[in-house]
């Protein structure tokens, strides 16, 4: 089965035990106890938080990887300082292999030099680090998240959830262009009784507040939800929320990459707020800067779009680094 898939299953199929190792090793470490925590801030107004987990999560990720596929792929990862961790995961999803011949023909030739892979090994450290009384509410919304990216555009992702309630391994969600999501049953239709809207908890603007306020007027964000970690706030719009709207430039590629694989695999969208694509290239600037915007398959990405103020449009312009 191995043998007979194209380069981007295999990849696709060892993204997603890898992520669940990595997610193993943060239970473990928070079980432990002892997060050595730093801000990789330094001095300024707003903390970056990073913890044992994070750097052990991406060694993990990272060693994997490369002990798979060799050193010619190009890995992304959010921590430039990383620890020790024995945990070196092999492994693959036979589901993911099995849906081998539904793979788009554009794709079946990617070879590992052709792909970008961008990581958060732990999407949503301040939850880990604020976790003191280990709240199952907080907990869940922590995601290790493997996007890849091909010319650019993201072309597969892996979201795995270590602390989802009731399963022990936590809960895996992948997608692949062309061959769907799979790992949950998604929300596919509108609940015609109020439109959830996800933002963040933690990073909290006045332009973030302006875009709610707007959206609100406009019968588009009904209620408002603040939780952590982009790849939670895409598990709440599978599990039935319209749309994840961040007006402000905090969030980066690693955290998009493989949350855009994920909501488009369901027919959903993730843009910047001026409904720009993100680019996934290697040497591309970090930051999201025009902000980001994800909206549900059942709703319509341009209602979204057309209620968020230009002023905020053209306060949050996406800059594109030289390569």
């Amino acid at each position: 089965m191995w043998m007979r898939s194209c380069f981007l299953h295999r990849l696709v199929a060892s993204s997603v035990k890898i992520s669940e190792a990595a997610g193993g090793v943060i239970k473990d470490i928070l079980c432990d106890g002892d997060l050595k925590i730093i801000d990789k801030g330094g001095s300024g107004k707003t903390a970056d938080l990073q913890t044992e987990a994070d750097r052990a999560a991406q060694y993990c990720i990272v060693k994997s990887l490369h002990a798979v596929f060799g050193d010619k792929i190009t890995i992304i990862g959010e921590e430039e300082t990383t620890s020790f961790t024995p945990r070196i995961e092999k492994g693959f999803c036979s589901k993911v292999l099995s849906l081998n011949d539904k793979c788009p023909e554009n794709l079946r030739d990617i070879n590992p030099e052709d792909v970008v892979i961008w990581v958060d090994p732990l999407d949503g450290t301040v939850e880990i680090a604020n976790a003191a009384k280990k709240s199952a509410a907080v907990l869940a919304q922590v995601t290790v998240l493997i996007g890849i990216a091909y010319r650019g555009r993201p072309i597969a992702g892996v979201i795995h959830q270590p602390y989802y309630e009731g399963r022990e391994n936590g809960r895996t969600v992948w997608a692949i262009n062309g061959v769907g999501t799979y790992g949950m049953d998604y929300v596919k239709e509108d609940n015609k009784e109020q439109k959830i809207v996800v933002t963040t908890r933690s990073h909290g603007t006045s332009s973030v507040d302006a875009a709610l306020d707007a959206l609100n007027k406009k019968g588009l964000a009904d209620t408002v939800v603040r939780v952590g970690g982009a790849g939670y706030k895409v598990m709440r719009i599978l599990e039935g929320a319209a749309a994840y709207v961040f007006a402000s430039q905090g969030c980066k590629k690693w955290d998009t990459a493989a949350c855009e694989a994920v909501i488009e695999g369901t027919g959903g969208r993730l843009t910047d707020i001026s409904g720009r694509l993100l680019n996934y290239e290697k040497g591309v600037q970090l930051n999201n800067t025009g902000g980001v915007l994800v909206t549900a398959c059942w709703v319509d990405h341009q209602d979204y779009l057309n209620s968020i103020p230009d002023a905020l449009k053209e306060a949050l312009p996406e800059f594109q680094a030289k390569n």
